[in-house]
């Protein structure tokens, strides 16, 4: 799998700059990014299956980065995902409190942006919120023209290398041994289960298959093409029964 600028380490522009001072700093400042990436998530006014999944897992990593109760990150997280009109002033006041440095401020706005990149599109209201944030960063205009710019260019390379390694491996795994399991069985399920644990353990899967989450943990080339090829046959026995069910 090539290096991809952006892709490299989910978590590793999160971390950038983090300031293992008192615990009460360390939880105010963990608020403040749980806060804007929540606006970020919901700017589209939607979150998939594979976004909740992932956005579970940020919240986990958040919580163990800066040894701050998960529970209250998801309380922050929900009180915050239907408020988009405050990206500014929350970005503002979160520079104004830890007085970041640029590269911290550059790599925290490619983390917002590999949230928003995560669905695979990249729409004018994720593109809003996320130039707010810059704003409120003090980030001067052609800086952050300049990091959109770059950050589109290496989504769209990654776009197309995950297109070509799905269709070179079509064939393949359609003849594999477990293509021929039900839907229910490659998800490791029971055709009775409930809708909601379906859910919870589809979630449970994209958080341990998805290869961004995989190269955030550091795995190497042949996991994560692994997890890819995985994380596709689960995709698709999910929305087979999905249809199935009428979901």
């Amino acid at each position: 799998m090539p290096v991809i600028f952006f892709a490299i380490f989910l978590f590793y522009y999160l971390s950038k700059g983090i300031k293992f001072s008192s615990p009460l700093k360390r939880a105010e400042e963990a608020r403040y990014i749980v806060a804007l990436l929540a606006k970020v998530v919901k700017s589209d006014g939607r979150v998939n299956e594979t976004e909740a999944a992932i956005v579970s897992e940020v919240l986990s990593e958040i919580s163990m980065k800066f040894r701050v109760d998960r529970d209250e990150l998801k309380r922050v997280y929900n009180s915050q995902k239907d408020n988009t009109k405050n990206a500014f002033g929350v970005a503002f006041e979160y520079n104004q409190r830890f007085k970041l440095s640029t590269p911290e401020k550059i790599g925290k706005i490619y983390f917002f942006l590999n949230l928003a990149y995560m669905d695979g599109n990249f729409n004018d209201a994720e593109k809003r919120i996320i130039s707010e944030i810059c704003d409120g960063f003090e980030l001067y205009r052609g800086l952050k023209e300049e990091i959109f710019s770059k950050f589109g260019a290496e989504f769209r390379t990654r776009q197309s290398y995950n297109q070509n390694y799905s269709n070179q491996n079509h064939n393949n795994q359609n003849r594999q041994k477990s293509s021929k399991k039900t839907p229910y069985e490659i998800l490791g399920v029971d055709r009775n289960i409930s809708n909601d644990e379906l859910k919870k353990v589809y979630r449970s899967l994209v958080k341990k298959y998805h290869p961004d989450i995989l190269m955030g943990r550091g795995a190497d080339d042949e996991i994560v093409e692994a997890g890819t090829k995985k994380l596709q046959e689960i995709n698709e026995a999910y929305e087979k029964i999905k249809n199935e069910r009428g979901l």
